[in-house]
């Protein structure tokens, strides 16, 4: 029998692209596929400007309400850091949005001896819009964020655990609300109004 080797000028040559090249060429192509037909369905982006305005020209007339404690700050100025680039209200607010953040937590991991090992933090934050000169409320709403930490044998570990949870979860917080005024605003646009 002769060897294969030998016959290789009559054998098909093997392609030099690899899958993985192949699969890296073909995924722009993929995704250009796939985002053509949003033009035709209506899809707008939502910060898109719209009738001379913008949602982020209207996210900048926002002033942010919440309670003079801890995790209300944490929020007020997440969210006052997500709504304007200087992080600051503006002097002529044209709206406010009232929070009233309420947090809660559970022991998730019970150990036989009673010792919590791990503790789930939720927040909920139900918040408005007010329209600033009027009083009048435009919308209503509520945000959710959730998050966990492990206990340890170090209470200031706890500590500083227990802070980075709430932390989090505001700053979770303050952009799920920046995402539901960017919404109400864009169909204010699109209205018209």
């Amino acid at each position: 029998m002769e060897n294969p080797s030998a016959r290789s000028s009559s054998y098909r040559a093997r392609s030099s692209i690899s899958w993985h090249e192949m699969k890296r060429l073909a995924a722009p192509l993929i995704a250009l596929a796939l985002i053509a037909p949003l033009g035709a369905c209506g899809f707008s982006p939502l910060y898109a400007e719209r009738n001379g305005s913008t949602v982020t020209n209207d996210l900048m007339q926002l002033d942010v309400s919440a309670p003079n404690d801890e995790l209300g700050r944490e929020i007020k100025y997440s969210l006052l850091d997500l709504l304007s680039p200087t992080g600051n209200p503006p002097a002529d607010a044209l709206y406010r949005v009232e929070v009233a953040p309420v947090l809660y937590s559970e022991d998730v991991a019970i150990e036989r001896d009673a010792e919590v090992t791990r503790k789930n933090v939720a927040l909920l934050v139900p918040f408005r819009l007010v329209k600033t000169d009027t009083k009048e409320t435009l919308l209503r709403s509520t945000s959710r964020a959730r998050s966990s930490y492990n206990r340890v044998v170090s209470e200031y570990a706890n500590i500083v655990a227990a802070d980075a949870a709430r932390e989090r979860i505001a700053k979770a917080a303050a952009n799920d609300i920046k995402l539901q005024l960017s919404i109400y605003f864009d169909r204010l646009s699109k209205s018209g109004s």
